[in-house]
């Protein structure tokens, strides 16, 4: 009984923060629709992009808070080799994965007739917006699984749910931003 309420302590303000970010989430799309709309394989592909990089995320997350466990990671913000190498295979996964995406995405475009405007414009925006918050996420996990363990929380229980519902916001916010730099 003591794991299941401390489980419940530690989800019940998780939850109600990421709602509040869903909500936000969902009135900044609705706020910049037409810029979306106007690059209408951005919307085709933008829910895969966030499965994207949230699924890195959650993968991460729980790599983090194994190695913590199992004493393969210090609980020190300091290089490591285990970092190092999960860092390296989950770049490489987003980079397969992201290509894999672009290319499927574009065949559904040309398939479904959507108008493309700009490949290369498009192509370089979710790449970057990609690879920057993989390295933002990479980062603030990391130091947060490290907080979070040194107090004697789950990592897994409170950034799981946090970084899904923040990732579901900047991914957007960065893709509309830099569609605005480079337009």
């Amino acid at each position: 009984m003591d794991y299941f309420q401390k489980i419940f302590k530690e989800s019940v303000l998780v939850v109600v923060i990421s709602s509040i970010m869903g909500l936000i989430s969902g009135t900044f799309l609705s706020i910049n629709s037409q810029i979306l709309y106007s690059f209408p394989v951005i919307l085709l592909i933008l829910p895969s992009l966030n499965s994207l990089i949230g699924n890195i995320a959650i993968v991460l997350i729980s790599r983090l808070s194994s190695h913590l466990y199992l004493g393969n990671l210090s609980p020190k913000i300091q290089k490591s080799h285990v970092l190092k190498n999960d860092f390296y295979g989950l770049l490489i996964t987003i980079l397969l994965s992201l290509v894999a995406l672009i290319i499927i995405g574009y065949a559904v475009g040309f398939a479904t007739s959507i108008q493309i405007i700009n490949p290369l414009l498009i192509i370089t925006v979710i790449m970057l917006t990609i690879l920057i918050l993989f390295g933002i996420i990479f980062l603030l996990l990391f130091i947060s699984s490290i907080i979070l363990f040194r107090r004697g929380k789950d990592p897994n229980n409170f950034l799981i749910p946090l970084t899904t519902s923040l990732l579901d916001f900047l991914t957007p916010l960065l893709l509309i931003f830099f569609i605005y730099s480079f337009t």
